[in-house]
């Protein structure tokens, strides 16, 4: 189902108008009449705020959007930026650096995660 089918389905089954989602978007009718009509993508911070109006996951709202990428946590569990050594002193420096790199790291994840959504959405 595309985004247009998508978001037209969800706003019926809440019997709203456009104009009232368009009103909770804070955009014109006619903006969001395109999105409907497929003539126009939402921006990302549209699309978050389109599912939490919809109370749906952001992902299940842009999955058929982006079907050939794997955006679950599987091919993260076993990597090596995300794991640290248990053998590490829970107080030492050593592991609070280890940790604040791997923060760094996946902000790095979830930004490029981000911009590929983003990339795949204006195709």
């Amino acid at each position: 189902m595309s985004l247009s089918e998508k978001i037209l389905k969800l706003r019926t089954q809440k019997g709203w108008s456009q104009m009232d989602v368009a009103h909770q978007l804070d955009i014109s009718q006619s903006a969001y009449n395109k999105w409907e009509a497929g003539q126009a993508k939402p921006t990302l911070p549209n699309l978050q705020k389109l599912a939490e109006i919809y109370e749906i996951d952001f992902l299940d709202l842009v999955q058929a959007q982006i079907p050939n990428v794997d955006l679950s946590n599987a091919k993260f569990e076993n990597s090596s930026c995300l794991a640290f050594d248990s053998t590490i002193n829970f107080q030492s420096q050593a592991l609070i650096d280890k940790i604040l790199d791997n923060q760094q790291q996946m902000a790095k994840l979830i930004e490029n995660q981000s911009k590929l959504i983003e990339s795949l959405l204006k195709k």
